[in-house]
């Protein structure tokens, strides 16, 4: 694998990582949990992980059922390809720059 693919396979890791994270912070922070959500943390979720705003579309979809973790892996693997996208898009200018 040349570098750009692999350092964009890395930044598709990252940003389905925090997708990850995103959806683990929701599922902590639901509404029979003790914890209350943060709205800043939450904008910060929103901002590192654009495709989470499907969400909002789906919002009847119960937390924990089938259908929730298939919508949370297709925002996941769209904010992975949106990382490598950028990514690669950024190293073809840094390369033409060159």
């Amino acid at each position: 694998m040349n570098t750009h693919r692999s350092g964009s396979f890395r930044v598709a890791m990252f940003g389905l990582g925090i997708t990850a994270i995103f959806l683990s912070y929701q599922l902590l922070t639901d509404s029979p949990s003790p914890i209350t959500r943060n709205s800043t943390l939450m904008l910060a979720f929103v901002v590192l992980c654009p495709p989470s705003v499907l969400s909002l579309a789906f919002g009847t979809i119960e937390i924990g059922s089938h259908s929730f973790y298939l919508l949370w892996a297709l925002i996941a693997a769209l904010n992975a390809a949106l990382y490598a996208s950028v990514r690669m898009l950024i190293a073809r200018v840094a390369q033409r720059s060159d």
